[in-house]
C-alpha cells in the first residue's frame, strides 16, 4: 500500500493527533463536555490508525509513501521532527486565536494581524517539512 502525505502517512496521523489533542485541551479548559467526549473519540480512532500503520509497515518492513515536495530539506530523526511538529501546531493555534482576538477588538491592529498571519505561514511551512522528515526517517528505519 502506498501512503499519501497529508492524508494517511505516519506524519499526517501524528499531525492530526497533535491537532486534535490541542483542541481537546481547550475544550477541557473551557469545560465544554460534549466537545470533550467527541474529541476523545476522534483521538482514540487516530491512535488506532497509527497502530495499524506501524504494525502493517513493520511486518512488511516497507513504508512506501508519496512525500510533499518542498524547496529544501533538513535531516532529522523522528523524535526531533515530531517535537518541532508539535511546536508548529501549537503556534498555528495561538496565531489563529490572536488573529480572531484582534478582529473582535474595538481597534483592530492590522500590524498584529499581519504578524500573526506571517507566523502562521511559517508554521505551516515548518509543519510540511517536519512531516516529510518523519516519513523519510521512518522509511529509512524500515529499510
Amino acid at each position: 500500500m502506498k501512503y499519501i502525505t497529508n492524508i494517511d502517512t505516519l506524519s499526517a496521523l501524528f499531525d492530526r493527533l497533535i491537532t486534535e489533542s490541542i483542541k481537546l485541551y481547550f475544550f477541557k479548559k473551557d469545560n465544554i463536555e460534549d466537545k470533550v467526549k467527541h474529541q476523545e473519540s476522534i483521538i482514540i480512532e487516530i491512535k488506532n490508525k497509527i497502530v495499524i500503520l506501524l504494525r502493517d509497515t513493520y511486518e512488511k518492513r516497507e513504508y512506501d509513501y508519496i512525500s510533499e515536495k518542498r524547496t529544501f530539506s533538513i535531516e532529522n530523526d523522528i523524535v526531533e521532527s515530531l517535537e518541532k511538529l508539535i511546536v508548529n501546531d501549537i503556534n498555528l493555534g495561538e496565531c489563529d486565536r490572536e488573529k480572531l482576538k484582534e478582529v473582535r477588538s474595538q481597534n483592530p491592529s492590522i500590524e498584529k494581524m499581519i504578524f500573526n498571519e506571517k507566523k502562521m505561514r511559517k508554521s505551516n511551512e515548518g509543519r510540511a517539512i517536519n512531516k516529510n522528515q518523519i516519513d523519510e526517517s521512518y522509511k529509512n528505519l524500515l529499510d
